[in-house]
């Protein structure tokens, strides 16, 4: 009998079908193998839930984990019956990666004890794996660094989910006007959450001032160090998803006052 899923039944054989978390092993591209009783060589390897057509006989089970194998022995087949497998103390581990559309980026997926610092295994996101219950630390290779996720807890029967979504950032580009004049080398910029005393961001005097930011309404403070016009300005503006935002500040003394200036800088 060769390697494979599900295998059309001859007469006189019976079916072993193996489930593990039911949806959520189903949703497993792990294997299990199959071996006849007092062998190392499996004679079938399948997938959770699809039924595995064999001679009657005993048979051992084994399910991959993280760090091991689950193992069940004397599996009983008889010809015409289905014999189910119920492997439930284990966790599954599912890390999806996903870009501005929602779609899976396929990243390397590193699982450590989180007790041992010990590499268990690795995967790809977008995949559910099994694992021991127990605590563990998750690393995804997002670039330009790793992301981790520490002491996630696997409880046995259970699916953890971990989510990371690619950031959808907009550019705001701050231009401080004295007559007209960019005066970006005199100013200074400082980003907040609208309405509240939270930096984002800063640019010191420079070229330009130019902000990532997410989506959002931000408070722009400007501070003006030419001596002429206004000392300072606060504008609001809004970033929405990846558009670029040009928001000109009028320095001018003749311009409309601006509000208060923020009292922590």
């Amino acid at each position: 009998m060769g390697v494979g899923g599900a295998y059309a039944q001859d007469a006189g054989q019976g079916t072993i079908t193996v489930q593990a978390l039911g949806d959520a092993g189903k949703q497993s591209d792990t294997k299990v193998q199959i071996y006849a009783a007092g062998t190392q060589v499996p004679i079938a390897t399948t997938k959770l839930g699809t039924p595995v057509h064999l001679p009657p006989g005993t048979y051992q089970l084994e399910l991959e984990v993280l760090g091991g194998k689950v193992s069940r022995d004397k599996v009983l087949v008889k010809a015409g019956r289905t014999s189910t497998v119920m492997i439930n103390e284990v966790a599954a581990l599912r890390v999806n990666v996903l870009d501005k559309k929602g779609n899976d980026l396929g990243l390397m997926v590193e699982v450590y004890d989180g007790v041992s610092g010990q590499k268990l295994g690795d995967f790809l996101s977008g995949e559910t794996v099994f694992a021991y219950p127990g605590v563990v630390d998750v690393k995804v290779a997002t670039p330009p660094q790793a992301q981790w996720w520490r002491k996630v807890e696997l409880q046995s029967g259970t699916l953890a989910g971990l989510d990371l979504k690619e950031r959808v950032q907009g550019e705001l580009r701050v231009h401080p006007l004295l007559a007209g004049r960019d005066v970006s080398p005199t100013t200074q910029v400082i980003i907040y959450e609208a309405g509240t005393q939270k930096e984002v961001s800063r640019s010191e005097p420079g070229a330009e001032h130019r902000f990532a930011l997410d989506a959002g309404t931000y408070d722009i403070f400007v501070a003006n160090s030419t001596g002429k016009g206004k000392p300072f300005v606060l504008e609001r503006a809004e970033v929405k998803g990846e558009e670029t935002v040009e928001k000109n500040v009028p320095l001018d003394a003749g311009e409309l006052s601006a509000p208060s200036k923020p009292e922590a800088l």
